[in-house]
């Protein structure tokens, strides 16, 4: 079934999410001392850490989840209101109100429609959020060219269009294949790096937000015209992309960021208001990019995960939007002491510097991520051989339960662990060599390199005080495992 035979209007709804961020954010209001992105963020973060903490005793049931619905609708709904209706004598109190409300809201929004696109092939998922990124990037022009009462009308009433359209779509999947799960207990350490650099990334651009954009007009209409028209066409380009067979990569999408993001940020010093307002328009839609790759990557993990899927995406949101919001008021500190050539040329340096040592893909789960595409035309892939060895590892391990040398085997491990205060990795690594397998072996068990199983194993072999495999052997074979 093609793309367009599976779309549906209301599959759509997550451009309603983007457009109410966006629009609140960036609406002027009259209270000035108040960072409304700054205050929203903070707030949007400390919910999902609440909720993080909640997904540790157990998945969230539909009936919780129904409610939590209906109170998101209430907050975004309260936040628009004090954020983007003509208030006479709006205070500071009212402006903070309203970003404080808007935070979980929202968070819960992008929670439940990353739900759903968990449940999606991506060769349908990759497509439908770049044709929501355009769509929802002409209303967020049409938005802001509109006059100031009808766009407070419109952004309160997106909310409901957001959870309205979240109830119609169904499972959205049109294959009954099962996908492979690559992130377990295993190998969900393999996407460190690659939410360590989201999460420096995110902070170095916070502080972008705070020192360079938030002195420029918002109102300019050419400038605006600019920013989301050239969103329009990038998603536009990128849905065709992938519709004629074209891949999607970890690396060379946060290329893309990284272009966009430097172009605007190099010439910034040198320029007037009015050319520096239509050159930064390009660091605002690199950070529309960046949001819409990083909850798509985060679909992918979640549809190959062992986990549940809101709990990846409150874990993946918060690498994104605590660091932003700690960027954002570290910026404001900056303001009193920086220039813009500073800032600009370190915000370019730690950009460049943080996409080569995390965002790169090589030699991490990171690889795995988009991987999909590749299988879809290539029929066979690394991806699907390591999905299909996690699998085979899940299998052995059950076995291994019911078998009494494996499990002597596991007790006399656990033993040595304990004496010799091995870290949980470096067990699991113990009782695999235990077992015969090779470094290459436990180097895809993990989706770790080879390098890195080498340093775990010196490390195991200088806390058991041995030399050699055999060695570790006999120290296991003379352990008491009771």
């Amino acid at each position: 079934m093609g793309f367009f035979d599976r779309l549906r209007p209301s599959h759509l709804g997550l451009m309603f999410v983007h457009m109410w961020v966006y629009c609140v954010t960036h609406r002027p209001v009259l209270a000035e001392d108040v960072s409304v992105m700054g205050v929203m963020y903070v707030s949007l973060s400390a919910f999902l850490l609440i909720l993080i903490a909640r997904f540790g005793r157990g998945p969230v049931s539909d009936r919780i989840a129904r409610i939590m619905d209906a109170a998101a609708v209430l907050c975004m709904v309260a936040s628009a209101a004090l954020l983007s209706l003509p208030l006479q004598g709006a205070s500071s109190v009212a402006v903070f109100s309203g970003a404080l409300l808007g935070g979980p809201g929202a968070a819960w929004a992008y929670l439940r429609w990353g739900k759903f696109y968990s449940t999606l092939d991506l060769g349908y998922s990759a497509p439908l959020i770049f044709v929501s990124m355009a769509v929802g990037s002409a209303g967020k022009l049409l938005i802001d060219f509109a006059p100031v009462p009808i766009a407070a009308v419109v952004l309160t009433a997106l909310p409901f269009l957001v959870f309205g359209s979240l109830s119609k779509v169904g499972s959205g999947s049109a294959s009954d294949e099962v996908p492979f799960v690559y992130f377990n207990r295993r190998t969900v350490g393999s996407l460190l790096p690659l939410f360590f650099g989201v999460a420096l990334y995110s902070f170095t651009v916070g502080i972008v937000q705070s020192v360079l954009l938030a002195d420029i007009p918002i109102g300019l209409r050419s400038s605006i015209l600019l920013n989301h028209g050239s969103e329009v066409l990038l998603a536009g380009g990128l849905c065709a992309w992938v519709l004629r067979g074209g891949r999607l990569d970890v690396g060379h999408s946060w290329n893309l960021v990284l272009i966009l993001m430097t172009t605007g940020l190099v010439f910034s010093p040198y320029l007037d208001v009015l050319a520096l307002n239509h050159v930064l328009a390009l660091v605002r839609t690199a950070q529309t990019f960046l949001i819409v790759i990083l909850f798509l990557m985060l679909a992918d993990i979640a549809r190959h995960s062992s986990f549940d899927p809101l709990a990846v995406f409150a874990v993946g949101w918060v690498s994104y939007a605590l660091p932003f919001a700690a960027g954002s008021i570290f910026g404001q500190e900056l303001r009193a002491f920086s220039d813009a050539v500073l800032v600009a040329s370190l915000a370019v340096w730690a950009i460049v510097i943080v996409k080569i040592l995390f965002l790169d893909k090589t030699g991490s789960g990171g690889s795995l991520v988009f991987s999909d595409l590749e299988t879809v035309f290539d029929g066979d892939s690394p991806a699907q051989r390591i999905g299909a060895m996690q699998s085979d590892l899940d299998r052995q391990v059950a076995l291994s339960d019911r078998s009494p040398e494996e499990d002597s085997l596991k007790r006399r491990c656990a033993a040595l662990a304990r004496r010799f205060k091995l870290t949980a990795r470096e067990t699991e690594i113990l009782e695999l060599l235990a077992r015969g397998r090779s470094k290459g072996y436990i180097a895809d068990t993990f989706i770790i390199s080879e390098n890195t199983v080498r340093s775990h194993v010196k490390h195991v072999y200088t806390k058991l005080s041995v030399h050699s495999k055999q060695e570790m052997l006999d120290l296991i074979e003379s352990t008491d495992g009771q």
